[in-house]
């Protein structure tokens, strides 16, 4: 009996027109996304290639390792293959970085700067499509399932005949979520093969898993939205009321949840801007540089004191011994306590930051749309956690970095000051020669196959799968509360 009611449902569904609206702008919607996100990803992946080549050329052009102390090194980004899908964070973070020894990484600007209206407007990625244009589709589905129905008399003439109520019920969802499935199942196949044919974007066995994934998160998402939708529609006697209320709910999932929920946390769980991060930063840059210049000019005034003509080799190199240890004692202080400072205030910064972003999150999961975007970019590597991956990598790949280049005689954080006897043009007379310097290296070979390489590993999909669970339950538990409500429901529902 329910195979018989979900066949027929889905039979007078597939020849009406809405079937036909809704297969015809799903597939339109689907495939221009998953287009538009294939090409974004190959012109990403095309911009992560040139850096590197990039990168490489100016390390081979740099004479020694003062040098690159100087400039740092320049390391791309590597764009996740499946942002095709869910571009996340990824328009919003920059593409490549400049990292200098002891110093804060310096991110290029997002993409997003060079396109502007993307931030007004936003993409049109799978994701968006999924969360806002098929959850609107499943409204259009049900919101008459069961009150269209009752307006028509037709659910009265099928229950005068000996047909439980729970089967009709079940059968008429069957039915009805099938043609949902129908009309999307097809363009979201055709999609991943223009990605994997058209665009030529391999895809690895943890790719197919996370693609899996995501499917699994979009199908419990828009069953959690039908399952609201048979809710109302057997709440209500007409199809209008249940269509404005369902539209009301939609809006309030899709639109005002997520939306308030970062103002909110920020209101409860205020966090420093970058802004005055950087700011503060600057601050005390500035002080290091003051205390800095008062300790060379104690070194200068120690260098400008020795001199005369009588200076022995041997006493030459006393006094330049004497020089660079008061410079260097200052400067190691110095520099010290900077760095105490500086990992202070990033790490008062991140957890505040932190704190705010986990509030923020906590209250948007009460809308199904918030939680299947969480774990749709989670499976896709593009959510929140990757701005904090990619920053981590960085930081990391200094320190890499400032090891190497102190094994090899560089000195970071000041100057070294040299003084040596020349002999002046005027009356013959040697005085001392004081030249200031930059950091000192004693190998000047640039052996580049020694250098650390930044390497940026992906979460693995354990990992993912273990943060985007949280989601998943939500929905999920959406989906059942609201179909035994639904049933309860109907089993009560007066035809009359």
């Amino acid at each position: 009996m329910i195979r018989t009611i979900a066949a027929r449902e889905m039979l007078d569904q597939v020849s009406s027109p809405k079937f036909v609206f809704l297969f015809v702008v799903s597939t339109v919607l689907i495939v221009f996304s998953l287009y538009t996100g294939s090409s974004g990803y190959v012109s990403a992946r095309t911009e992560y290639q040139s850096t590197e080549a990039l990168s490489r050329r100016e390390l081979e052009n740099r004479r020694d390792y003062n040098e690159v102390s100087q400039f740092g090194v320049k390391v791309a980004r590597r764009p996740p293959s499946l942002s095709a899908v869910a571009s996340g964070v990824s328009m919003a973070l920059g593409r490549s970085a400049r990292v200098r020894p002891e110093q804060q990484p310096e991110i290029a600007p997002p993409p997003l700067a060079d396109t502007p209206v993307l931030a007004v407007l936003g993409e049109l990625d799978f994701s968006v499509v999924v969360r806002v244009f098929l959850s609107l589709f499943v409204l259009l589905l049900t919101y008459n399932a069961v009150a269209g129905e009752k307006e028509s008399g037709t659910l009265k003439a099928v229950l005068a005949n000996p047909v439980p109520r729970a089967r009709l019920l079940l059968g008429k969802v069957l039915g009805l979520f099938g043609v949902f499935l129908m009309a999307t199942a097809a363009p979201a196949v055709i999609g991943i093969l223009i990605m994997k044919v058209g665009f030529g974007i391999e895809l690895s066995g943890g790719d197919w898993l996370r693609l899996l994934l995501i499917a699994v998160a979009s199908g419990l998402y828009l069953l959690a939205l039908f399952a609201i939708g048979m809710l109302v529609s057997t709440s209500t006697s007409r199809s209008a009321v249940a269509f404005l209320v369902l539209l009301l709910i939609w809006v309030t999932f899709v639109e005002v949840i997520p939306k308030s929920s970062p103002m909110i946390a920020g209101q409860l769980r205020p966090a420093p801007s970058y802004a005055s991060l950087q700011s503060e930063r600057d601050r005390l840059q500035a002080g290091f540089q003051q205390s800095m210049f008062q300790v060379m000019s104690g070194a200068f005034a120690r260098a400008g004191g020795v001199g005369g003509s009588d200076v022995t080799p041997e006493q030459a190199q006393h006094r330049q011994a004497v020089i660079d240890s008061v410079l260097g004692r200052g400067r190691d202080s110095l520099q010290a306590d900077l760095n105490t400072r500086l990992a202070a205030l990033d790490e008062d910064y991140r957890n505040k930051q932190d704190a705010m972003t986990r509030l923020a999150l906590f209250l948007s999961r009460l809308s199904p749309a918030a939680a299947m975007s969480h774990s749709v970019e989670t499976a896709a590597g593009t959510d929140f956690d990757m701005h904090r991956r990619w920053r981590d990598q960085l930081v990391a790949y200094r320190g890499s970095l400032e090891e190497f280049l102190k094994s090899k005689g560089v000195t970071f954080g000041g100057f070294r000051i040299v003084v040596r006897n020349t002999q002046s043009t005027r009356g013959g007379r040697t005085t001392n020669d004081i030249r200031i310097g930059g950091p000192s290296s004693e190998d000047t070979h640039l052996d580049l196959a020694a250098m650390p390489a930044f390497s940026a590993r992906p979460e693995s999909f354990p990992a993912a799968l273990g943060r985007a669970a949280p989601d998943l339950v939500i929905m999920a538990l959406w989906a059942a509360g609201a179909l035994l409500l639904a049933f309860w429901k109907f089993l009560r529902y007066d035809v009359r």
